[in-house]
C-alpha cells in the first residue's frame, strides 16, 4: 500500500513539477519581469487564502480519520467540510480585498478569477479522507488529471497570445477540475448526504487542534513568500518578477516534503500510539531523506543555476541567476521544517511550530527592510536563508521541548540516518 501510494504521488508530483517547470517558465518568459511579478503576487495572495480556508483541518483530518471507526469518521468528515465551506466563502472575499489594497484594480481583476474556486475549497476534505484510508493514489490521480488539462490549456493560451485574465483563468482551472471530480465521487459514494450532519463538540475539538496548525501554516507561507510581497512594495513588480523566476526553480524540490508527509503521516500517527521505537526510527529515516534532498538541491543549482536561468528565461532575467544560487541554500532547513511540523501535529505540540515560525518571520521582515532597499532580490534571498535556518533548525536545537527532534535533525546532517533506518518506512 505504501509503495503504491508513494508511486502514484511521486508520478503526480513529477508530472506537476514538469508541467509547472515547462509551462510556468514559458509563461514567465512571455510575460516579462513586470507582468510576471503582478501575476505571481496575485497568485501568492490566493495561496495564502487557500490555506486559510482549510483552517489547518486537512492534516488534522488525516490523523483523526485514520484512527476512528467508520460511523464516527463520517460525522467528523461532515463537520469539517461544513466548517471549510464557510471559511472558503469568507476567504474568497478577503482575497479580493487584499488584492485590491495591494495591487489596485488590475490585481483585483486577476483576483476575481483566481480566487473563485475558494468557495468550494472544502473538497480538500475528500482528499484528506482518501489519505487517511491510505488511498493517496486517488488524490494523486485527481490532481494529475486536473494539472494536465489546465497546463495544456494554459500552454495553448500562451501560444495564441491570450490576455493576462485568461491566463489567470487557466491557473484557476486546475482547482475547478479537482472540485468537480471530488464532488462527483462524493455523490457516487453517498458522502454528500453526510454533509447535513454536524456535531458541535467535534467541531470544537477539531478547531482546538487545527487553529494552532493554521497559524503555523499561514506563518510558514508568510515566511516563504513575504520576500516577494515586500519586493513588490519596496522595489516594484519587475524586481518581484526576478525573484519569482528564481524561486520557481529553487522551490521545485520543495514538493518532495508534502509528498513524504502525505505518504507516511498515517503510518507515523499509528506508530506514535502503538510503537514509539518504530516511530523514532521512521523519524530518523525521514529527516535523513530530507537532508539528502536538501544537499542535492544546493549542489545542483550551484553547478547549473546560471545556465538554467539563461536557457529558460532569457537575458531579461539574468539577475535571477545569483538569486537562485543563494535561495537554494534555504532548501535544507525548509525540508526539515516541513517534516518537523508534521511530527509536531502528531505529538500535539503545534504551538511550538507557531512560535518558531513567528520568530523566523520577524527576522525575515527585519532583514528584508534592511537588505531589499540596498540589494533587491539578492538581499531577499539572503534574508530567506537566515530566517529559515532560525525557524526550522536552530530553534529545534535551542528550545528544550524540541531538543529531541533537534538531536534527530542534527544527526541527520551526515545523511547516514536514512540509509540506517529506511526499512522502518516500509515495516
Amino acid at each position: 500500500m505504501v509503495i503504491r501510494n508513494l508511486s502514484w504521488l511521486t508520478l503526480s508530483q513529477v508530472v506537476r513539477m514538469g508541467t509547472g517547470f515547462l509551462v510556468g517558465t514559458w509563461l514567465t518568459r512571455s510575460l516579462g519581469p513586470e507582468k510576471s511579478g503582478l501575476l505571481s503576487t496575485a497568485v501568492l495572495i490566493g495561496t495564502w487564502m487557500g490555506h486559510a480556508s482549510e483552517l489547518g483541518l486537512k492534516q488534522v483530518l488525516v490523523k483523526e480519520l485514520s484512527m476512528r471507526p467508520a460511523q464516527e469518521a463520517d460525522l467528523i468528515f461532515a463537520t469539517a467540510v461544513r466548517i471549510m465551506l464557510l471559511t472558503g466563502a469568507a476567504c474568497t472575499l478577503l482575497g479580493c480585498l487584499f488584492a485590491w489594497l495591494f495591487g489596485g484594480v488590475e490585481m483585483l481583476q486577476l483576483g476575481f478569477i483566481l480566487y473563485a474556486p475558494l468557495f468550494l475549497n472544502a473538497y480538500q476534505g475528500v482528499f484528506a479522507r482518501w489519505d487517511a484510508a491510505q488511498q493517496s493514489q486517488r488524490t494523486a490521480k485527481v490532481t494529475l488529471a486536473a494539472n494536465l488539462l489546465s497546463a495544456a490549456l494554459r500552454g495553448l493560451m500562451i501560444w495564441l497570445g491570450f490576455s493576462l485574465g485568461w491566463l489567470a483563468f487557466s491557473l484557476a482551472l486546475e482547482a475547478l477540475i479537482s472540485i468537480g471530480i471530488a464532488l462527483a465521487w462524493c455523490s457516487r459514494r453517498g458522502w454528500l448526504r453526510h454533509l447535513r450532519r454536524w456535531d458541535g463538540k467535534i467541531a470544537h475539538r477539531l478547531l482546538a487542534e487545527s487553529l494552532p496548525l493554521l497559524a503555523a501554516q499561514v506563518g510558514s507561507l508568510l515566511l516563504l513568500k513575504v520576500d516577494q510581497m515586500m519586493l513588490f512594495r519596496l522595489r516594484g513588480p519587475a524586481e518581484a518578477g526576478i525573484y519569482a523566476a528564481a524561486t520557481r526553480l529553487s522551490e521545485l524540490i520543495y514538493a518532495a516534503a508534502p509528498l513524504m508527509i502525505t505518504s507516511f503521516m498515517p503510518l507515523l500517527s499509528r506508530a506514535h500510539h502503538q510503537d514509539i521505537g518504530l516511530y523514532q526510527r521512521r523519524q530518523q529515516a525521514l529527516f535523513g531523506a530530507c537532508t539528502l534532498i536538501g544537499y542535492g538541491s544546493v549542489l545542483g543549482w550551484w553547478l547549473v543555476g546560471a545556465q538554467a536561468v539563461a536557457l529558460l528565461y532569457g537575458p531579461a532575467f539574468a539577475a535571477a541567476a545569483p538569486v537562485l544560487q543563494i535561495h537554494a541554500l534555504a532548501t535544507l532547513p525548509l525540508m526539515h521544517g516541513e517534516m518537523r511540523g508534521a511530527l509536531l501535529v502528531i505529538e500535539q505540540k503545534t504551538r511550538w511550530s507557531v512560535r518558531c515560525v513567528a520568530a523566523g518571520l520577524a527576522l525575515n521582515v527585519l532583514l528584508n527592510l534592511w537588505l531589499i532597499p540596498a540589494y533587491g532580490a539578492l538581499g531577499a534571498a539572503w534574508a530567506t536563508v537566515f530566517s529559515y535556518t532560525l525557524a526550522w533548525f536552530l530553534s529545534s536545537v535551542v528550545l528544550p521541548p524540541l531538543r529531541q527532534l533537534g538531536a534527530v535533525q542534527s544527526a541527520s546532517l551526515t545523511g547516514a540516518a536514512f540509509f540506517k533506518h529506511w526499512r522502518a518506512l516500509l515495516s
